[in-house]
């Protein structure tokens, strides 16, 4: 115990003894002891201070200790990875929250200069390292790239960056922080691919609202509200506006002899022959089931003549062909035609008077063909 004592307070024991020499050395003189007692007093506040100063490092030490402990434990709790780099590409710091993320742990990272840069997609990289480079600005940003996993794949990172500077002002080093965001990605993804799908299926309803499903041009239905909004602007900017009724002649003598198949077949060839041979001003739509309506915006009566029979000639020399049977099918059509005139007071003016001239042109072709 002695021993222990002597160890602990090995000033204080010197002075002791320093103190009880003085004493017997001059032990009938008071000088003697006083300087021993001096001596002795200042042994034991240099061990005072010895002892304060040695508690002092080490309450610093353990307080250090329990300080570091405590901050690796929060971050090993927290889902965000967060971690320390210098510019030369050396990570001084990674929590361990990093393993879960692309399966390396934190020595791995550590040992390795520029890994973060080299696990991030190369797809990613410039941008990675373009932003690193304005980091040492003094700068700050978020960033989202991909990481390369242990295994193989990718995940989708956010990394918040921001510049550390010295007490002088300088940029040292920089702090990240990251945060797993693959699955947000997958669910944007996804949406994307829900909301591009959507698109197309209105595409798919529009189309099928306003278009002709064998022909693909408009429908009769859409066709009148076209016609009404072109007869609207005719009127009040006082333009011309004439319409063609174009129907194919004997149709349905040509689906009971061929088929439907080229019935159809001569649908869609007369349509595309109208859309090549007309105007981009223009509007053609199916309106029967022989039947096609060429709309004619600032068309007058005179033009109307000229441009309906060089539809006619256009399409009459059309022809629909039948490689297995070896057979080529010409048809012909009839055409009524019209236009506004002060007496035209709707669409529906506008589209009867068409039909009748139709419909007199086609008694003329037949009583033509009777008389022949």
């Amino acid at each position: 115990m002695l021993k222990r004592y002597i160890s602990k307070y090995k000033y204080c024991a010197i002075g002791v003894i320093i103190a009880v020499n003085c004493a017997i050395v001059s032990i009938f003189m008071l000088e003697g002891i006083i300087f021993g007692l001096v001596v002795l007093a200042f042994c034991c506040t240099l061990q005072f201070f010895i002892n304060s100063e040695d508690h002092d490092k080490s309450t610093e030490t353990e307080t250090s200790t329990v300080s570091e402990k405590l901050f690796h434990s929060v971050m090993d709790i927290i889902p965000e990875i967060v971690y320390i780099s210098m510019f030369d590409g050396s990570v001084k710091y990674i929590s361990d929250g990093i393993e879960k993320v692309v399966g390396h742990k934190p020595e791995e990272i550590y040992k390795t200069r520029n890994i973060l840069l080299q696990l991030a997609h190369p797809d990613d990289r410039e941008k990675v390292s373009a932003q690193i480079q304005k980091l040492q600005n003094g700068s700050e940003a978020t960033i989202e790239y991909r990481l390369l996993k242990k295994d193989g794949s990718y995940v989708w990172v956010s990394d918040s960056l921001n510049s550390v500077k010295n007490e002088w002002g300088n940029v040292t080093h920089y702090n990240g922080i990251l945060i797993n965001v693959d699955e947000r990605k997958l669910h944007d993804k996804n949406l994307q691919s829900l909301n591009a799908r959507i698109h197309q299926l209105n595409d798919m309803v529009n189309q099928h609202a306003v278009r002709d499903s064998l022909t693909n041009v408009y429908n009769k239905r859409y066709s009148l509200v076209i016609l009404q909004n072109e007869f609207n602007r005719a009127r009040t900017q006082n333009k011309s506006l004439s319409c063609i009724l174009m129907n194919i002649d004997h149709l349905d003598s040509i689906n009971n002899r061929y088929g439907y198949f080229m019935g159809n077949r001569i649908l869609i060839e007369v349509a595309r022959c109208l859309q090549k041979h007309i105007k981009s001003s223009d509007i053609i739509s199916r309106f029967g089931d022989g039947e096609f309506l060429i709309m004619l915006p600032e068309i007058d009566k005179e033009e109307l003549k000229r441009v309906s029979d060089l539809l006619i000639n256009e399409v009459e020399r059309c022809l629909v062909k039948d490689e297995e049977k070896n057979m080529k099918i010409n048809f012909r059509v009839t055409v009524g035609s019209s236009s506004i005139t002060a007496m035209t007071k709707s669409i529906t003016d506008l589209i009867e008077q068409a039909s009748k001239a139709l419909y007199t042109a086609k008694a003329e072709k037949k009583r033509i063909q009777d008389a022949i």
